[in-house]
């Protein structure tokens, strides 16, 4: 092999990545030249990025949405998402090939081995490719038939990888970083790292690097199943982590690079998704027990694994407590489970990858983009469809309260409350010191701040949490209009007032797009429950419930005499008013 392996990988999790690395390292201590690559951002216009934000909406808010996507939905546009992958990516995709000019191009993510593989049924691409499943349960998104190799985590799933049409399969193991199957820290210093009893019946506890699923549920239920002392690993989500602080059970610890400290010190882990953790576990040597598993691939991660003896599926309370004493112990139930876990790393992956290279030594052809009638309607309909779950799609979810501020968990006897305003209302000093002290959040467009920075600057100083209400002009383009809104708008918010919006507070029906730009400017997206005018304030006001005043063109002395009545009202429903930033 001369010139090397480009691996295609996607930021979609620590699983693909994970893989990904592993396969470069192994190949470099080899000698070969090898260059991992992220297919997200071949796409233009941050798609890459919509992309993973809607999967880990789905899976944090909605994961009933996932389960309908996963199951019923992927099949179906199965050829449709790969004619638009291809559209999108064939001039980043192909100039990324031509640059590197590999032997064999590797896939540790399902939608680049769709849109190679249709290269390569073309005639397109004559270099080969081989696809590697980092998941048990290989679903159809992750083969094609025109792939020349597919590599999988175990034999079961090499026969799931068969089933769907696939080329070639084989199963030599998962890749997993070597500190997992050799030179392992010492078991008696982890604990002590830990604060742990020698004693101690140890569950490590994980869920991705998102933190994803039900894991405060999960801790209790290990906790409840008898003396078990839980390690959970929140990964990036720190309301997660306070949470669990809060409830304080066992060692609660935040994003970290200590795994293989962490299962040196560990009896048992109890995971929900069968992904990049699961498999350091099987090479370390802890029994896995999935538990609550998150719709979609966890629980067929869930069921694959279980079917290959590789883990325990524990349906229920009961189930995870009997499954929790006989893993944790001495005894013929976790020597099966370590054993059927270990003989999953038949070989090493690289192999297949340089033995795939070295049966053909050919340049990639040019990528000619054939305009016929049909395919141009077909990408079309296609993107009208992609454009529909973006739009319309979306504002269905969000009327659901998924993807927007909510009341802090636990919290009562509050009513948030926000008041937009423009320039009259701004320009009103008696109106402006009422604002000041009646702890609301005041809401701008980006045009209002301005001409009115001064004003901003002042409610700003005294306290007065400012809020983004979009630009004050559409943009024809949605997506244009969502990143004008969310991004331009708070940008000069911050400029007039010294400031950052932590809330965008949309006048208009929101889809995807406000959703998306709001996670990357970390402005949380406020959908109220109640939107009035100053002359039409609801009679009664409801716990926990998010009211916006749209005092824009009224009379300022009419708007105090709203905000002194709605004061009235919460006050008389036994609350306090609180403004958007307290909001979650």
């Amino acid at each position: 092999m001369r010139r090397g392996v480009l691996i295609l990988s996607a930021s979609m999790g620590a699983g693909h990545d994970g893989a990904a690395n592993e396969l470069r390292r192994r190949l470099e201590a080899r000698g070969h030249r090898a260059e991992v690559r992220d297919f997200l951002t071949m796409a233009p216009f941050d798609i890459g990025g919509l992309v993973r934000w809607t999967y880990q909406l789905q899976l944090r808010f909605a994961p009933w949405t996932y389960e309908l996507t996963y199951k019923y939905l992927l099949p179906v546009l199965y050829w449709p998402i790969v004619l638009i992958d291809s559209w999108f990516t064939r001039v980043r995709l192909r100039r990324v090939i031509e640059q590197f000019d590999p032997d064999v191009i590797v896939c540790t993510y399902g939608l680049p081995a769709l849109v190679l593989g249709r290269w390569r049924k073309k005639g397109l691409l004559r270099i080969p490719v081989v696809t590697f499943c980092t998941d048990f349960s290989v679903h159809q998104m992750w083969v094609h038939h025109s792939i020349d190799l597919h590599l999988t985590v175990s034999p079961r799933s090499a026969e799931l990888a068969q089933r769907h049409s696939a080329g070639e399969c084989r199963a030599p193991g998962p890749l997993v970083r070597e500190v997992f199957r050799v030179d392992r820290p010492d078991r008696d210093e982890a604990r002590r790292w830990l604060n742990l009893a020698p004693t101690d019946r140890t569950v490590l506890v994980v869920a991705g690097s998102w933190g994803v699923g039900e894991v405060s549920d999960t801790v209790k239920a290990i906790a409840a199943a008898g003396d078990f002392h839980p390690i959970t690993v929140c990964g990036r989500d720190e309301e997660l982590k306070r949470d669990l602080d809060e409830l304080g059970i066992g060692t609660v610890v935040g994003w970290t690079d200590q795994m293989p400290k962490l299962m040196a010190a560990a009896d048992a882990l109890v995971e929900n998704a069968g992904g990049l953790t699961c498999m350091e576990a099987f090479a370390f040597g802890v029994p896995v027990v999935t538990y609550r598993p998150i719709p979609g691939h966890g629980r067929d991660n869930a069921q694959t694994m279980a079917s290959a003896g590789a883990n325990r599926y524990a349906h229920d309370d009961d189930e995870l407590a009997t499954a929790l004493a006989e893993v944790t112990a001495p005894g013929i139930a976790r020597q099966r489970l370590l054993h059927s876990a270990s003989a999953l790393f038949a070989s090493d992956p690289s192999d297949d990858v340089l033995e795939t290279a070295a049966q053909a030594d050919f340049v990639p052809a040019p990528l000619r983009v054939r305009k016929s009638p049909r395919r141009v309607a077909s990408v079309a309909a296609s993107l009208a469809l992609v454009y529909g779950g973006l739009t319309v799609g979306a504002q269905a979810v969000a009327a659901r309260g998924v993807g927007v501020a909510k009341a802090p968990r636990g919290a009562t006897g509050a009513a948030y409350i926000g008041v937009r305003v423009d320039r009259t209302e701004l320009h009103d000093p008696a109106l402006v010191a009422a604002l000041k002290t009646s702890g609301v959040t005041v809401i701008v467009d980006g045009r209002t701040a301005q001409h009115c920075g001064r004003q901003l600057e002042r409610l700003a100083g005294a306290g007065v949490d400012i809020g983004n209400g979009g630009w004050g002009k559409g943009r024809p383009l949605r997506w244009q209009r969502a990143r004008n809104d969310v991004e331009h708008s708070a940008n000069v918010i911050s400029k007039q007032t010294g400031v950052v919006a932590h809330e965008f507070v949309p006048e208009r029906r929101l889809d995807a797009f406000d959703q998306y730009y709001s996670r990357r400017k970390k402005e949380k997206l406020v959908k109220p429950d109640h939107t009035f005018t100053p002359t039409n304030v609801p009679a009664t006001i409801a716990d926990r419930g998010v009211y916006l005043l749209d005092a824009r063109k009224s009379d300022p002395g009419v708007v105090q005499v709203a905000i002194s009545a709605l004061a009235e009202r919460v006050g008389a429903a036994g609350l306090h008013e609180q403004p958007l930033e307290v909001l979650r």
